[in-house]
């Protein structure tokens, strides 16, 4: 099914019902600061703290031009603990105005705390697509024809995507290394094909501690030798 999360930008009825009758899909999406959506804010009285200096609480909310209430989660963090947190200042009088308000409306049934820490890991997004340009040079290839521009975007993707599975089932490892990274660490070696008795076989230049990383790399994919299958969804 997937799950959509978009900035404010997208906070308007008609995506909102397309996601939920055309696409039947989940979403969570930032609200924008209207004044009727300031007071909802400042009437409520029931915060969950998470946190020292982050409280969580959650409403129904339903605009004018919404035929059923939609569920609300907003957040709100301290400044004066926090002294730099995001969101939007509400300017209300105090304690109101000592925090700050970052809401959204949700289709998912998930608790509150987990619809948040699910949208805010949308923030790793932007790091994903300077990759995209930086290491794939994703904003390179813009042809005279519109297929021939999606047919190189989609290679690329196919590309990253692959790189990604290399991360994560061979390197496993914490950090998101960049392209860069593992061409020097992995793929700009010295190495030769060479063909006996009907076997190829690649050989590559590597002594000591490096050849034991990469041996061991090897067993890695030796033992998750399987078929993948991915959605183009």
């Amino acid at each position: 099914m997937g799950l959509i999360r978009a900035d404010s930008g997208f906070y308007a009825h008609n995506f909102l019902s397309y996601w939920e009758t055309e696409r039947q899909t989940n979403y969570i999406v930032a609200v924008k600061m209207y004044p009727t959506i300031k007071r909802e804010l400042r009437a409520l009285k029931e915060w969950i703290q998470l946190k020292d200096g982050i409280e969580i609480a959650e409403f129904e909310y339903q605009s004018p031009d919404w035929k059923s209430p939609r569920r609300m989660i907003v957040v709100r963090k301290n400044i004066e603990i926090l002294t730099k947190a995001t969101g939007k200042l509400l300017l209300f009088d105090e304690p109101v105005g000592r925090y700050r308000y970052s809401l959204y409306v949700t289709n998912l049934n998930l608790p509150a705390e987990q619809i948040w820490l699910s949208y805010k890991d949308r923030a790793d997004a932007e790091n994903r697509i300077k990759e995209l340009k930086y290491d794939f040079g994703l904003d390179s290839f813009c042809m005279d024809k519109f297929w021939a521009t999606e047919a190189a975007f989609r290679t690329i993707m196919i590309a990253y995507n692959l790189m990604g599975v290399f991360r994560q089932i061979v390197l496993k490892s914490k950090s998101q290394a960049t392209l860069s990274t593992l061409r020097f660490k992995c793929f700009a070696l010295g190495s030769w094909i060479s063909k006996h008795a009907g076997k190829t076989t690649l050989n590559i230049s590597a002594m000591g501690e490096k050849r034991k990383w990469l041996d061991g790399l090897f067993d890695i994919v030796k033992q998750n030798d399987k078929s993948f299958y991915f959605s183009n969804a």
